[in-house]
């Protein structure tokens, strides 16, 4: 038979056990909403792009005299647009991959996949 002390202890790891559990889950969730709102917003952004660039561009061809150089027209203003987005776009995949290689070698310190250090 246990002791009081035996019982206490023995509760006590299942309900550190069961709120481990309920950090992961949530953790689980809030990755894979901010995942899906990242992709949302570059789905968004990919349909939106024709629309602005249509806006952004003149459509009277008179200007052939410049047309190889982007800095001729208001065609310059589309590239700098796509070169924004796409750097925009590369430094989020940057830091979601720093995070989630930060995760990674937390989880394998604490093996229990909420990278946390328990005592």
């Amino acid at each position: 038979m246990r002791s009081n002390e035996e019982r206490v202890a023995a509760v006590k790891r299942r309900v550190a056990r069961i709120e481990r559990r309920k950090r992961q889950r949530r953790n689980r969730i809030v990755a894979l909403s901010s995942v899906a709102a990242c992709l949302v917003g570059i789905v968004g952004a990919a349909f939106a792009m024709p629309g602005i660039s249509e806006k952004l561009i003149a459509l009277d061809y008179a200007g052939y005299e410049t047309a190889a150089s982007i800095f001729g027209g208001s065609a310059a203003a589309g590239y700098i647009v796509i070169g924004l987005l796409a750097f925009v776009l590369g430094v989020c995949v940057t830091v979601l991959c720093f995070k989630r290689k930060a995760f990674r070698e937390k989880d394998g310190k604490t093996e229990d996949g909420d990278g946390r250090v328990h005592r």
